[in-house]
Order: structure tokens, then C-alpha cells, then sequence
């Protein structure tokens, strides 16, 4: 079995039991959709966007990733970059960590986000793409405002790849179009 595959057999049983909000489709869906529409913009960002949410939404550390990539033989300097990339992408502004109101911790958050490398920027592209239409499905009401706040901090998020990043904006406005 190759890395690849043993990397991703540990994430979906790392994911193992969750559910993607309001549906019945396994959380892996989400994290490996990610990690395909990434395929191919740099050479370990698939690998980053399957991993991206581990940190969030799991029990497993930082050090067990780390621990971990090495374990499935990618070398030294390749895992140490998929976990920075992967702690770059892990939310740090949290309801649970930080007593401010909601509307700061999110701007606080975006504010972040636009220091991260561009190989985490890649990814939270694709990962906008997806939470994009999974508002639209399923939580319509707020889409306007995630469509309109997302739009805004990608055309500041300039570092990641820009093929992605022009095509998840014409998603979006899109998608914003469809909602006003």
C-alpha cells in the first residue's frame, strides 16, 4: 500500500462516525472533495487538503499527525510541511478559546487567514468552493452573507494558486447571483 493510501485509511477512520452537517454523507466526504479539488495545484496539497480538518474536528494533535506522515514514509521535510500547512488551516479564533463575540472572532480569523501560506491558501479555497454549495443546500438563509464575506477575504487571500482562486470566485459570485 502506498503513503497516499495509507494516509488516507487513518483520516477517514480518524473521521470515522461523523456526519457533514444537516445530511447523512460521512464527514470524509468533505475532507477528500477538498483534497480532489486540490489535486494538482502543488505537490503535497492534496495530502494537506485531506488532513485539513484533523486538527479541528478530531482528537489527533499536531504531533501525532506529524508522527503519523512520517509513519505512512513521507520524508522529514515533506510531512513537517503538510502538518504547518494543516496547523496554518486549523481555526484559532474559537468560541471555546477566545471569550469575543462572535462577529470579532471571525474577523480576527480572516484576518489570519491572509498570512497563511499559499499552499493553506489553496486549500481554504477549496474548502470555501465546498462550504459554499453546501449553504446554498442546505442553510440558504445565511448564504448571502457567507457568499458576500468569502468573495471579499479570497480577493485578499493572493497568495494561493490562482487558477483555483479565479474559479472559486466565479463560483461564488455565481452562487451570490443565484441568492440576491
Amino acid at each position: 500500500m502506498n503513503r497516499r493510501l495509507k494516509l488516507i485509511n487513518w483520516v477517514k477512520a480518524q473521521h470515522d462516525g461523523q456526519l457533514i452537517k444537516d445530511t447523512n454523507a460521512p464527514y470524509f466526504d468533505h475532507v477528500l472533495a477538498v483534497a480532489n479539488h486540490v489535486a494538482g495545484t502543488g505537490a503535497l496539497n492534496y495530502e494537506i487538503g485531506l488532513c485539513h480538518d484533523l486538527l479541528e474536528k478530531t482528537t489527533v494533535t499536531s504531533i501525532e499527525l506529524l508522527a503519523q506522515i512520517k509513519g505512512f514514509g513521507y520524508e522529514e521535510e515533506e510531512a513537517g510541511h503538510i502538518n504547518s500547512c494543516v496547523n496554518e488551516l486549523t481555526r484559532q479564533f474559537t468560541k471555546a478559546d477566545n471569550p469575543l463575540p462572535k462577529k470579532m472572532r471571525k474577523a480576527l480569523e480572516d484576518e489570519r487567514l491572509l498570512q497563511i501560506s499559499p499552499d493553506s491558501q489553496t486549500v481554504k479555497y477549496a474548502d470555501f468552493s465546498y462550504n459554499a454549495g453546501w449553504m446554498m443546500t442546505h442553510d440558504r438563509h445565511h448564504a448571502k452573507d457567507y457568499l458576500t464575506r468569502h468573495i471579499e477575504l479570497i480577493k485578499e487571500m493572493t497568495d494561493g494558486n490562482t487558477g483555483l482562486r479565479e474559479e472559486v470566485l466565479k463560483q461564488l459570485y455565481k452562487l451570490l447571483a443565484e441568492v440576491i
